[in-house]
């Protein structure tokens, strides 16, 4: 009778064990996940705004070299022709800048995606005379 109990304590003791090593394992790849989710958010970021900041625009696709974990930017830069406005009027030289960011997830592709909008001369240098003080 006691080995009897002995044996069904040692099962029960296996199989919580093996519970929590399944749990553990999941946990560390959330935790992997989330970092290189972090890690994504953080590129696109830096990525978008490089790239939406440069004095001239020009279109095309640009990749990145992978960073330590794997993490791969690829911007595309699309001249906008016939964007417009709320009342209609036609916006010139505006440009949409695309980010992807991919990374491997435990053997499956993860992909983040930011956007935005920038006019070609937002950061261009003015050149010409200086204002005359007082307004004149």
């Amino acid at each position: 009778m006691i080995l009897m109990e002995l044996i069904l304590a040692i099962a029960i003791f296996g199989m919580v064990a093996l519970g929590l090593m399944r749990a553990l394992t999941i946990g560390a790849e959330t935790a992997v996940v989330g970092q290189l989710e972090l890690r994504m958010l953080l590129r696109l970021q830096s990525t978008l705004t490089e790239y939406s900041k440069t004095q001239r625009m020009e279109e095309g696709q640009f990749d990145s070299d992978p960073d330590d974990l794997g993490v791969i930017t690829r911007t595309e830069i699309v001249k906008l022709d016939k964007l417009e406005n709320a009342d209609g009027q036609l916006l010139q030289e505006m440009f949409h800048i695309i980010v992807r960011a991919e990374y491997d997830n435990f053997g499956t592709k993860g992909e983040m995606v930011a956007d935005t909008y920038r006019y070609a001369k937002l950061y261009q240098t003015q050149t010409g005379a200086p204002a005359a003080p007082g307004g004149q």
